[in-house]
């Protein structure tokens, strides 16, 4: 189902579920980053469901956790972003070892990418409220593709949904994807 209003980029706790008829294709993202076909098929079919927990530590830095599960209950990886652009490396059994940078950003003043170039606009535009904090995450992978993430709450299909923007870049070649969460209960 869509967002509820009061839930808001500074609490996202709850159980959101990635809706495949809404979200775009991650096929041609999945391909660049280096994932076989047959991967690639089962992720397009499975249902993915994310518990996300939502915290700031004693300093004020926002931890978000997201324990994913696919069909069938099968445990998938867990995420943790610490939302103060250090970087963490990450260690994946399906995209390998990654670092990656997570911040809050205000999209108004014209964001840059962990490189310093502008985000591109697919990242930036679209979103409900621009002037409303969104999470940004950058990743570099050591099989040399790096992806840009833009989170926030968007419009689609007249309702408010949970939206993650992606931008995969590998040896010149670029994937863009939009995937859409429902929401279906706070924890």
């Amino acid at each position: 189902m869509a967002a509820p209003d009061q839930v808001t980029m500074k609490d996202l706790s709850g159980t959101w579920v990635m809706s495949q008829s809404l979200s775009d294709p991650l096929d041609p993202s999945l391909k660049l980053q280096g994932i076989p076909w047959l991967i690639r098929r089962v992720v397009s079919w499975a249902t993915i469901t994310g518990r996300l927990k939502q915290a700031a530590d004693e300093n004020g830095t926002t931890f978000i956790s997201i324990e994913q599960t696919a069909t069938g209950g099968i445990k998938g990886e867990t995420e943790t972003h610490r939302l103060d652009w250090s970087p963490v490396t990450h260690g994946s059994a399906m995209f390998g070892s990654q670092t990656v940078r997570s911040r809050w950003i205000d999209l108004k003043d014209n964001p840059k990418s962990e490189n310093g170039t502008t985000l591109d606009h697919f990242l930036t535009e679209g979103w409900l409220d621009r002037e409303s904090p969104h999470v940004q995450v950058s990743i570099q992978s050591e099989k040399g593709w790096t992806a840009e993430q833009i989170w926030g709450f968007a419009t689609v299909q007249e309702k408010r949904y949970h939206v993650r923007k992606f931008l995969v870049r590998n040896n010149g070649e670029v994937a863009k994807a939009q995937m859409v969460y429902e929401w279906l209960e706070r924890q």
